[in-house]
């Protein structure tokens, strides 16, 4: 993954973050809906081996003998889908939960993997149909690769190397997760058709949420309604990415906050609230040009010399009913 990218001049990957109040605006995660809570139903969790899938026949109830031996109910339909819940699983030697090769309908709800070394919590490769939601992950995050229509909700992740992560991965739905203390990026997409709304990205290392098209994905994604704050390099940012949303987030004290590099081209970045960051707020380098950045709120980012609320290189995009107190060059606005 190309992570070590220049961001601009002023701005380097090595600076060290500068955190500034947040005096305007107070930042709240939205709503994650009705579900339990997983701390309330942490004392009812049976503990489990890690859990390993290839074959629909390796979905299976405890006690069969065979197979994973992890699944409550279900039959793998759409409307009966396998449930594999109310499990703890701690995984030293490997990924906590892995499941391959399969479409067939199943959610994995209310567990808690924790994982130590070099591991995921959760790891699906060509997986469709899949449901994650309201489980607690630790060491490890979730990770898909060349899997499409799954949904990732409600979840908690804290202290891994990713949080969330879709490699070649379409069409998926991030939403309403919480992820705290990443080292390198809290949420990356690599992939098109994706939605990553009303999560909350905090404390990482790196970065908050990446868009990366470098491989020839990286299409046609929203990013909307997220909290992005605390992330050392950069809030947003989006590497060689065409026609994505960024809209309705809430950034602060960041890196820079929102940032289009390497020949991004065609997005729309609207109705963002994005302050206090040390670098630059919104920021379009020289390669990146006919984007649309328009009714923002942008104030309090950078230092008005080398980085501002709004900073564009190419010249050559649309900057349109921004509020804003610093920019470059004067004819954005």
């Amino acid at each position: 993954m190309k992570l070590d990218t220049k961001l601009c001049v002023g701005v380097t990957l090595v600076a060290a973050i500068l955190l500034v109040p947040v005096a305007m605006y107070s930042l709240h995660l939205p709503s994650s809906g009705t579900l339990e809570s997983t701390t309330s139903k942490a004392n009812h969790l049976a503990p489990h081996e890690r859990i390993a899938i290839q074959d629909i026949s390796d979905f299976t109830i405890p006690g069969t003998g065979s197979g994973c031996e992890c699944v409550r109910s279900g039959s793998g339909t759409l409307s009966d889908p396998f449930v594999i819940s109310d499990w703890k699983l701690s995984a030293s030697g490997g990924n906590g939960i892995s499941i391959a090769w399969t479409t067939v309908h199943f959610i994995i709800l209310n567990v808690n993997v924790s994982v130590t070394g070099a591991y995921d919590s959760v790891v699906l490769r060509n997986v469709a149909n899949a449901t994650i939601q309201g489980s607690s992950f630790s060491g490890g995050g979730i990770s898909l690769y060349n899997s499409n229509i799954n949904s990732i909700l409600n979840n908690t992740i804290i202290a891994s190397k990713f949080g969330i992560l879709l490699e070649a991965s379409n069409n998926n739905t991030i939403s309403a997760n919480s992820l705290d203390r990443i080292t390198q990026v809290g949420i990356f997409v690599r992939g098109s058709h994706n939605l990553v709304e009303n999560d909350h990205v905090t404390t990482g290392s790196y970065g908050g949420v990446n868009i990366d098209g470098t491989s020839g994905f990286g299409d046609d994604n929203r990013i909307v309604n997220n909290v992005v704050e605390g992330n050392s390099q950069y809030g947003v940012g989006m590497w060689q990415a065409r026609n994505n949303l960024i809209k309705g987030n809430a950034v602060s004290e960041n890196g820079v906050g929102i940032m289009l590099i390497t020949s991004c081209t065609k997005n729309l970045v609207e109705q963002n609230i994005v302050v206090n960051n040390s670098a630059d707020g919104i920021l379009a380098d020289e390669q990146s040009a006919d984007n649309k950045i328009t009714g923002n709120t942008v104030t309090g980012n950078g230092n008005g010399t080398t980085s501002f609320d709004l900073h564009d290189e190419s010249l050559d995009n649309s900057w349109v009913g921004n509020i804003f107190n610093t920019r470059r060059p004067d004819t954005i606005g």
